[in-house]
């Protein structure tokens, strides 16, 4: 029997919390309270279940590692130099040395040890002999014009030989393809790898990470340096359907709704994606807010709901829309080379028409813009846009006031009409518009729980033909959001 004094530490307080635990529910003087205590039995056992079943897993996965040596030793020929002699069966043994099996060794490592199994030191067998090998077998391979697949399926010059290329095998060419940035051919040994795939193996080429899942999401990565976005964006959705429960795919994930974002905005600027047209949207007249709009309603049209985006058409004057381009033609820098815009801050007392401007935008939107920063007019080049982001960041303290870079709404005037390009989109809503002069765009971009609404993703096409200025105003969210018009 062990000494408490010998035992570890982690174990006495976790006996201490234990006997605390019992003295405190008296389970002798209940059967109430015995019963608990039948559940924790219960509990243990189902927790001596599961960790038994894990150690059987480990087994049968190890079985399968040594069962797939011993065939390949079966096939091998007697004499080693002349089986090494072949690139079928040289690669793989490298790669087998380099990658494989320091993973074995990682995994059999987690429970138990066995020293002369894991005392073997592979330190000699680094990257550099991988590529060194997987040059040579391309080298072989391109010199006597083999065909890909009949190699990987162990056939030389009409030939079949015993031997076979593995998934893992497959993988690992066609990622030291892509280092050499050569992005078809790696795409081809990926697609080579998946044809090579054997599912029995499927525990063991996830230690190996070169599962399924992990294939296509290499392959999403390749194509998405080659600027193939349609299909990167279906390797990795490949990528994450193959996932387990487990897996740590929010990379992959991330990537997936980015490109997918991606490939509906460029829907978008072609002309594809055009306003929704569904049955609870409708154009009308916006007499909300000031009393004079009673008298003179704006003419609004309604895009989407939740979060509400809406135009309003026919809202800013000629007059008006060249008195903006006139305060700042003068003035205009350039903010950001890669958007390809230049732009100018507009001061609310700059003229009476910017304040005509503003009370507009509160009676548009009904919200203040006391603590709003002042509007800014953006002339677009050729070819100037605004990519795919969000308005709003989602603030931490939910204390009064928020700061005033919170931005709760939009407003966008656009001043001229842009011959081709110039689209505003909307990626996860999944429609867009081209805009036309003398309207305004208002979108909100938080919730009504004031949390950061990542459905109001929005970008601006690039410009093909003509200018494109507009007149954008940022709306604070600090010490109003909870004033946010209901639209439903």
């Amino acid at each position: 029997m062990h000494s408490v004094s010998a035992m570890n530490p982690s174990w006495l307080i976790f006996l201490f919390g234990l006997a605390t635990a019992l003295k405190k529910m008296r389970f002798a003087t209940s059967t109430h309270e015995m019963a608990k205590l039948l559940q924790l039995e219960d509990d243990l056992i189902l927790d001596m279940r599961q960790y038994v079943e894990a150690l059987q897993l480990k087994i049968n996965t190890m079985r399968l590692f040594q069962k797939e040596w011993e065939n390949r030793l079966d096939q091998a020929d007697e004499n080693p130099t002349t089986h090494v002699a072949n690139p079928l069966v040289s690669f793989p043994l490298v790669r087998r040395m380099h990658m494989d099996t320091p993973k074995l060794f990682k995994f059999a490592r987690e429970d138990v040890s066995y020293e002369k199994f894991l005392g073997h030191n592979l330190d000699h067998i680094n990257l550099m002999e991988l590529q060194e090998a997987a040059d040579g077998f391309f080298q072989f391979l391109n010199i006597y014009s083999l065909n890909e697949n009949e190699v990987a399926n162990g056939k030389l010059y009409g030939k079949q030989y015993n031997v076979r290329l593995s998934a893992a095998d497959c993988f690992a060419l066609g990622n030291h393809l892509e280092r050499l940035k050569l992005g078809n051919q790696a795409v081809k040994w990926f697609n080579i790898s998946l044809e090579q795939y054997d599912d029995s193996l499927d525990p063991v080429y996830k230690i190996l990470e070169s599962s399924r899942s992990q294939i296509w999401q290499y392959m999403g990565l390749t194509l998405v340096k080659m600027q193939k976005l349609p299909e990167s964006h279906a390797a990795f959705k490949k990528s994450l359907e193959l996932t387990a429960e487990d897996d740590h795919v929010w990379s992959v994930n991330h990537l997936a709704n980015n490109l997918g974002h991606m490939f509906i905005h460029l829907e978008t600027c072609r002309g594809r994606n055009t306003v929704p047209k569904k049955f609870y949207l409708r154009c009308r007249y916006f007499t909300e807010g000031d009393p004079f709009l009673q008298l003179a309603p704006l003419k609004l049209e309604q895009l989407n709901l939740d979060p509400f985006i809406g135009i309003f058409h026919d809202v800013i004057s000629i007059g008006e829309q060249k008195n903006l381009i006139n305060l700042t033609r003068n003035r205009l820098r350039l903010q950001n080379p890669q958007r390809a815009v230049m732009e100018a801050e507009v001061e609310l007392n700059a003229s009476k028409e910017v304040e005509r401007i503003h009370r507009r935008i509160e009676d548009m939107t009904g919200l203040n813009l006391e603590e709003s920063p002042p509007l800014t007019i953006l002339n677009y080049g050729i070819g100037g846009q605004h990519p795919i982001h969000l308005d709003c960041e989602q603030f931490m303290d939910f204390g009064e006031p928020q700061p005033q870079s919170y931005t709760s709404a939009k407003v966008l005037f656009y001043l001229s009409d842009v011959q081709m390009g110039g689209y505003a989109s909307f990626p996860e809503l999944g429609f867009g518009f081209k805009p036309s002069r003398g309207s305004a765009l208002v979108v909100h971009n938080m919730d009504n729980a004031a949390n950061c609404d990542i459905r109001s993703l929005q970008a601006t096409c690039p410009v093909l033909l003509g200018t494109h200025w507009v007149a954008s105003k940022w709306i604070s969210g600090s010490g109003q959001w909870r004033r946010k018009p209901c639209r439903m």
